[in-house]
């Protein structure tokens, strides 16, 4: 016959069980003396725990990461770049570049204007890296923040 021993952490009996069912404190068997051990954390029974779910948008966060660091790229690479060619046309290095710049204010009617066309080749390249750049962050964010809000509303 097995002895009955009532848990001295939760008050439930127990039979013939070194440690509670419900609640896992250490039982006094036979022979030994009634020990109260305190849990490190209160029990909770299978049903109550919340069920874990899984991450909804996984492509999400990884798509966040990449265009953080294409939009920096090309914010910080376009304007470096458009600069640099401008700098480089301006020298003599691409007198290719600078005569069809030329030509191309001349059918605008600035023609006669000195250094037209590289104004317009680093207004336009800082303008669009700006624009394209600030973009792909501006997408960075948002994916970032639909992440946060699914996260958020479980």
């Amino acid at each position: 016959m097995q002895q009955t021993v009532t848990c001295p952490n939760c008050g439930l009996q127990n039979s013939g069980q070194q440690f509670c069912t419900n609640c896992g404190a250490r039982l006094a068997g036979e022979g030994q003396q009634q020990v109260q051990e305190v849990p490190s954390a209160p029990s909770v029974p299978l049903e109550a725990r919340e069920p874990v779910v899984p991450q909804k948008y996984v492509l999400l966060g990884a798509a966040a990461i990449i265009f953080r660091i294409v939009g920096w790229v090309v914010l910080g690479g376009g304007i470096l770049g458009s600069v640099g060619v401008t700098v480089l046309a301006a020298q003599g290095a691409m007198p290719g570049l600078t005569s069809l710049l030329d030509r191309g204010m001349g059918i605008l009617g600035v023609g006669d204007v000195a250094g037209a066309g590289l104004a317009v080749v680093v207004f336009g390249g800082i303008m669009g890296s700006l624009l394209c750049g600030l973009g792909m962050l501006a997408f960075a964010e948002l994916c970032r923040a639909v992440l946060a809000i699914e996260q958020n509303t479980r």
